[in-house]
């Protein structure tokens, strides 16, 4: 019989309302998985036990008398970049360590307002835009001496080792993606502005993303739909109806589906674009039309990304950079970085930025959706020597999240979905959107998922006794 932790999200709601769960044990169940578990993971800094445990037991009294709300009971996990009312918010800073906010996140109160149950914070490198290892790793559920990704990698990793079945993550160049793609989970960074950005502890205004990581994109769908809307919190919210990322059923019939090489391919394990070929066979025999595409500027989004985001950041934490005490080598080395670009740097990058979205935005007219690998190899190892994984910042540009940061620099919504196994690690496949039409996206991967069993492997991770 399944424990309730190893539930999805849309599996627990199913559970609850067929009265063969409660929350009460679903909240409990998550937490003595993390009890058993994290000393080995390592990927929460703060939890909210009690808090949790209440909450459940006013759920469980909702489903009861027929008031529950469409996330009733459902545990989840905030990156520690997200502000939570209440319960510390550190940005993996030393720096804020006891930083607690009196007001959450658009994105949490509108989780908690649905009735999802808070059990903490996940971990993050240092304002999410660091890269030393800290004592305490978040280590890959898969396999211990594999990096889980960055940035959202303790929400990623808490997915994967079936501690909760959801939460929140941000994505500034592929942190939501990477780790999801380590870990073999499902993450999305929707289009930017869809999802309120209130309350998240700025890496880069042009960039951050909030959005969220689960089993399955049935999950996501119904995560999606409680945080998609305009805030008046913030004004860069779009006010598009939250309704219209709901996916149509009827299948894939119709659908243009655009595979990307070139930049996207050109390097990394094999055994990861077989994964993206198949997938794309998937897609096709489910009814979809394969056309290749070029992405002839893809290879410059990396460069871009990074001038902006190092500039921004450095606005953006300007008085925190005269903290040496408190901050690490690695952020100190971005706030120089971004200082010392000039303003013609910085504004001929975001020239290049609209020079790629209206690539993208020609490419979208025939197709649309976009296929490509994840990650570019299964989950590394951590090097110790290099405080990182080997290579840094420049692997990071130019391998790790190289599929990814297209899609931060034009705001468009991706997705990573499982796609294989290799050698015991996760495969992953990523597929690009039009702005705004995460509907179609999420129909995609839907049905991929409906048509395959990726989604459904779990590590093997032993509880401690």
């Amino acid at each position: 019989m399944t424990e309730l932790h190893e539930h999805s999200v849309t599996e627990l709601l199913a559970a609850f309302a067929g009265g063969d769960a409660d929350p009460r044990d679903a909240v409990a169940g998550c937490l003595a998985r993390i009890d058993a578990t994290d000393d080995a993971v390592h990927a929460w800094f703060h939890l909210t036990a009690d808090a949790a445990l209440a909450a459940a037991e006013s759920s469980s009294r909702r489903w009861r008398d027929g008031t529950q709300r469409p996330l009733e009971g459902v545990p989840f996990g905030v990156k520690d970049v997200i502000d939570t009312s209440g319960v510390v918010t550190t940005a993996g800073s030393r720096l804020y360590a006891d930083r607690v906010p009196g007001r959450s996140a658009t994105a949490v109160r509108r989780l908690t307002d649905a009735g999802a149950i808070l059990i903490g914070k996940t971990a993050t490198p240092e304002f999410a835009f660091g890269n030393e290892i800290s004592e305490t790793p978040v280590a890959n559920p898969w396999a211990l001496d594999r990096w889980a990704g960055g940035s959202s990698s303790g929400s990623a990793a808490a997915v994967a080792a079936r501690q909760v079945p959801l939460c929140l993550g941000t994505d500034t160049g592929g942190s939501i993606r990477v780790p999801s793609s380590y870990c073999g989970v499902t993450g999305l960074k929707p289009t930017i502005g869809r999802v309120p950005r209130d309350g998240l502890h700025p890496v880069s205004w042009s960039f951050d993303h909030i959005g969220p990581i689960a089993r399955s994109v049935d999950d996501v769908v119904v995560a999606l739909s409680v945080l998609a809307g305009q805030a008046d919190e913030d004004p860069r919210s779009s006010r598009r109806p939250a309704d219209e990322i709901l996916p149509t059923p009827g299948g894939l019939a119709g659908l243009r589906v655009g595979v990307a090489s070139g930049w996207f391919t050109g390097w990394g394990d094999p055994a990861v674009t077989a994964a993206r070929d198949a997938a794309v066979e998937v897609l096709g025999g489910l009814g979809a039309s394969v056309v290749p595409v070029d992405v002839s500027r893809a290879e410059q989004a990396g460069t871009v990304a990074w001038m902006i985001t190092v500039a921004e950041f450095a606005a953006n934490h300007e008085a925190a950079a005269d903290d040496v005490d408190h901050i690490s080598a690695s952020a100190m080395h971005r706030f120089i970085g971004g200082a010392r670009l000039s303003a013609l740097d910085y504004l001929k990058a975001q020239q290049v930025r609209v020079e790629i979205q209206e690539e993208l935005g020609e490419l979208f007219g025939d197709v649309d959706v976009i296929v490509t690998p994840a990650t570019p190899t299964p989950a590394p190892g951590f090097d110790p020597a290099e405080g990182f994984f080997e290579g840094g910042d420049r692997l990071w540009l130019d391998k790790v999240a190289r599929s990814f940061l297209i899609a931060n620099v034009t705001g468009i919504p991706a997705m990573v979905l499982p796609a294989g196994i290799e050698r015991g690690l996760p495969l992953s496949v990523q597929f690009l959107g039009r702005p705004f039409d995460e509907a179609t996206l999420l129909r995609a991967g839907r049905e991929y998922q409906r048509a395959t069993t990726h989604h459904l492997a779990a590590p093997t991770l032993e509880p401690r006794h």
